[in-house]
């Protein structure tokens, strides 16, 4: 098993780029190989997930049949700019990063193999993602996901890519029908400051008839809480 820091230069950020992956050491043939694009937050950079959690430990289970990458989203919200400055993240990771990286792989990697999921940030990251994009990504997973983009619109930071209700989930799938979305499983803790955020977003998908998991754990917004649930988001990926 590898645990890859990768660098390439990405003509969409202009910037020479880092992420990190968790890749077999060999691919099965019989089984078919799964991909797992795993966001961080909004603090955070690409190195998170495996300095502040076990996650290299709990992809053991997985590791003949499951390669994990971890971009770096920097505070992008993996949205594109309206201003052109910060970085187009979402085109880059639509159609470079992912195209980049899988080209490199010695197996093809279509919709059902393709996952995206992230914390915080990277919930609202992935849901963004794989619902404006749901020819890629056959599930969606959140941890403690900023679901509700309206929290950020007035923070001029983050004005010029969540900067009007466009940038609001239901606005994205507001034409879904019930089969259109993708696998969704949504984890969020009791005490967490994102909370009614979170159950606001589960009672939308219910109430458009999305097939999807809404659990809430006693924890908070915090990395213990995304570690002791890492397992249990891992088996819903690969099921």
């Amino acid at each position: 098993m590898a645990n890859v820091d990768w660098h390439f230069f990405s003509t969409v950020l202009d910037v020479n780029y880092a992420f990190r992956a968790l890749i077999p050491d060999k691919f099965k043939e019989d089984k078919p190989v799964r991909i797992l694009y795993l966001l961080h937050g909004l603090s955070d950079d690409y190195t998170n997930w495996t300095r502040m959690t076990s996650v290299e430990r709990y992809w053991e289970k997985y590791s003949k049949e499951l390669i994990i990458v971890m971009p770096d989203g920097g505070r992008s919200f993996y949205s594109d700019t309206t201003d052109g400055h910060g970085g187009n993240y979402e085109s880059f990771f639509i159609k470079e990063l992912i195209p980049y990286f899988e080209s490199h792989l010695p197996v093809s990697i279509g919709k059902d193999q393709r996952t995206i999921c992230g914390l915080s940030m990277g919930g609202y990251g992935a849901f963004r993602l794989g619902l404006k994009y749901p020819e890629l990504f056959s599930a969606i997973g959140s941890f403690s996901g900023a679901v509700d983009s309206r929290r950020y619109l007035e923070r001029p930071e983050f004005s010029a890519r969540l900067w009007d209700e466009s940038s609001r989930l239901e606005i994205i799938a507001k034409d879904f029908s019930p089969e259109e979305f993708p696998r969704i499983k949504m984890l969020c803790g009791t005490e967490d400051f994102l909370l009614e955020h979170n159950r606001a977003f589960d009672k939308w998908l219910t109430d458009k008839g999305a097939v999807h998991e809404y659990t809430e754990y006693p924890g908070h917004h915090n990395w213990l809480f995304w570690d002791t649930h890492l397992p249990e988001m891992l088996d819903f990926i690969m099921a």
